[in-house]
């Protein structure tokens, strides 16, 4: 009875022959897509980030671009520091990237002097548990520069050149350069769940570079960087994230999507080993047949090419066929019938 019922609940997900899943799963994403509101919501914690979310989210994981407008990683901690705050804490400065800029009020250059002066920023220093002393001895070790602190506690850089552009030059690379922290990490917050585990949220996608960072608990480490988690994981977590985050979109605006359609979506994207988008230059710029590439984008092109090569289109895609009014090869279209000859003797005509 319980093999007989099991087979039964297993029969309602079977696809039938024929079935244009491809459609399907485009269609009950993209029609709900058209109610979704184009708005962006807060992390918690990070008041300075603001996750996209909504159309452009979906829009920029199908597309499949390499770098989202705003990376978010959430770095889980060992048993040891999960619920431990002091460690917990360290663990999250380790990985809060600070960079010059964050903690320099202003920067004087002298063209005349070729020198820079760095005025700190003594509230920042303080927070980041940082002197002035730790700052030159890191810009001297990352970029090789003669600097030295004065009396006031600011930073005097002094150059080879009196060349305005380069002093300027200078000056820009120096603000950029991460001074504590991960670079590439962006601002880390420690957040506290529902039962009681701390975690870190960053502000970056670095995730390379955060997981070499001890207390972390490396195997459940996650960003919505889809390329991120291809380079560190493999073609699998990035197919499993692109999964993932499009349903926390969906989810997230109220739209009920089945997760097959989901899945097979990302399937698509990421089948070959490498993640694709779906546009002109991913799985639709690829498909081996001309008038499906032409019906898509740039007609015209994909056409001239195929004439000057002399391409032959195997026409066995729904597109092509429905081009050139041929029967698409989905449902019954998709059934072949032919009887042998020793049956056709036995027929008599009507």
């Amino acid at each position: 009875m319980a093999s007989s019922e099991k087979k039964d609940k297993n029969s309602r997900f079977a696809v039938n022959y024929g079935e244009p899943v491809g459609m399907i799963a485009a269609q009950s994403i993209g029609e709900p897509g058209t109610q979704m509101i184009l708005r962006t919501f807060h992390y918690a914690g990070i008041e300075a980030t603001i996750a996209t979310s909504g159309l452009p989210r979906i829009v920029e994981l199908v597309d499949a671009r390499k770098k989202p407008a705003t990376p978010i990683t959430h770095i889980y901690l060992n048993a040891e520091a999960r619920k431990n705050f002091e460690k917990a804490e360290q663990v999250a400065k380790k990985i809060n990237e600070v960079n010059m800029g964050t903690i320099t009020r202003r920067a004087i250059e002298s063209f005349s002097k070729g020198a820079i002066k760095l005025i700190l920023d003594e509230q920042s220093l303080s927070a980041n548990d940082l002197t002035p002393a730790q700052v030159v001895q890191r810009l001297i070790k990352t970029m090789a520069l003669d600097a030295h602190a004065d009396e006031d506690g600011n930073i005097i850089v002094k150059l080879k050149t009196t060349n305005l552009a380069e002093i300027r030059q200078t000056s820009v690379k120096i603000m950029k350069k991460t001074i504590q922290g991960v670079e590439g990490a962006g601002k880390a917050v420690l957040q506290r769940s529902k039962d009681g585990e701390f975690y870190v949220v960053a502000a970056g996608s670095n995730i390379e570079s955060i997981i070499d960072v001890e207390g972390i608990d490396k195997s459940r480490l996650y960003t919505n960087d889809v390329f991120a988690m291809y380079r560190l994981f493999g073609i699998e977590a990035a197919r499993n994230t692109i999964v993932n985050e499009l349903k926390a979109t969906l989810d997230e605006q109220k739209i009920d999507v089945d997760p097959r359609h989901i899945m097979l979506v990302a399937d698509a994207m990421t089948y070959s080993g490498f993640v694709k988008g779906v546009g002109r230059h991913g799985l639709s710029g690829q498909k081996n047949s001309v008038f499906a590439k032409a019906a898509y984008e740039e007609t015209i092109k994909h056409l001239v090419n195929a004439a000057a090569f002399g391409d032959v289109d195997p026409m066995r895609g729904v597109t092509e066929n429905i081009l050139v009014g041929k029967q698409i090869p989905i449902g019954t279209g998709s059934v072949r019938l032919a009887i042998k000859k020793e049956d056709m003797k036995k027929t008599k005509p009507s």
